[in-house]
């Protein structure tokens, strides 16, 4: 279950300039679909899936679905009560994902002249 206000989040927001760790999923609009954020390199993951603004430090990366990114940031709670993070900056990209890419055809064993019988 996605946890929409971000709960988990309470404790970090005190202002304080964070690093947050996380994995792109897709481009949407104006912001970025992120999962498995993470703060101050802790093990455990704080909010499974969060969409952040793209700002300029995200969109110099050139995020492709997979990577994974290191930024510093400071959450804030927004006018609907939601915790959320903010001013990214300093982002990197840690871990790029898997280039293979998918061609459509999916092959089972090696029998290639099953259309010819």
């Amino acid at each position: 279950m996605i946890d929409i206000y971000n709960e988990k989040l309470e404790p970090y927001a005190d202002g304080e300039r964070r690093i947050f760790t996380a994995t792109f999923l897709r481009p949407d609009d104006r912001q970025g679909i992120f999962q498995d954020l993470t703060v101050n390199n802790e093990e455990n993951v704080v909010v499974k899936q969060i969409a952040l603004r793209m700002t300029k430090a995200f969109k110099q990366l050139n995020l492709e679905k997979g990577d994974v990114i290191q930024f510093e940031a400071i959450v804030k709670k927004n006018k609907r009560g939601e915790f959320t993070v903010e001013r990214p900056t300093h982002a990197e990209n840690i871990s790029s994902a898997e280039t293979e890419e998918d061609t459509g055809v999916h092959t089972v064993g090696d029998d290639w002249d099953w259309f010819e019988k």
